[in-house]
């Protein structure tokens, strides 16, 4: 059990603010890094005989799930679109609008390259390595979403950190509902996809200067 309270510290807790401290080039080693650290935490899962696999290629209530997701999302989205058109017009729609090839090039990576090896680590392999040690849901969730949340300080704002950390929230309780990685990077990726449409993923891709 220590062990494993080791690990979590190193990998969740320091591993990010040494790669943000220590890296100079984050953009060029983020997305290896990300991609790495998902793989072995897939690998570990594999290799892991207590762990139920079919949790990473479950679908049987993908729709149910999907449209629980659609409840949330579009109030939500409503009101992010409402709020950053008001208060910050000039970064409503600023990616599509400004290079829209770059936006969809960025939409259709950006599951592949960041989503799906965010919710193998974040969630499939966050939640099942640590249930021993953090046995309840709750705990799970809210303690997924902090490192979550932390993972994106790499990007030099704290607007990334708040936003993904409430972000962490709602995949968790996903996860738990469902049990399902597709599930969760379906949902992962309809917000990510939103928040870079919307204008908030400038402070996903680079240091914003507005902040």
């Amino acid at each position: 059990m220590l062990k494993h309270w080791i690990e979590l510290v190193i990998v969740f807790l320091f591993a990010p603010l040494i790669f943000w401290v220590g890296v100079a080039d984050i953009d060029t080693w983020l997305m290896p890094t990300l991609f790495c650290a998902g793989l072995i935490c897939l690998l570990l899962l594999l290799n892991d005989k207590n762990f139920k696999r079919k949790k990473l290629y479950r679908v049987n209530e993908l729709v149910p799930h999907f449209i629980n997701a659609l409840k949330l999302f579009l109030p939500v989205a409503f009101v992010f679109s409402a709020g950053i058109y008001l208060i910050a017009p000039d970064i409503f729609l600023s990616l599509p609008m400004q290079d829209p090839t770059f936006w969809l090039i960025t939409l259709l990576i950006y599951p592949l390259v960041s989503v799906i090896p965010q919710e193998i680590i974040f969630r499939t392999f966050y939640f099942h390595r640590y249930k021993k040690i953090i046995p309840s849901k709750h705990l799970r969730v809210f303690s997924s979403s902090f490192f979550f949340g932390l993972a994106h300080i790499v990007y030099g704002n704290w607007i990334a950190v708040v936003l993904t950390w409430f972000a962490g929230i709602v995949f968790g309780y996903r996860y738990s509902a469902s049990k399902s990685t597709p599930v969760v990077v379906i949902e992962h990726t309809l917000w990510g996809s939103f928040a870079f449409t919307i204008g908030l993923g400038m402070f996903l891709l680079t240091e914003p200067s507005l902040v």
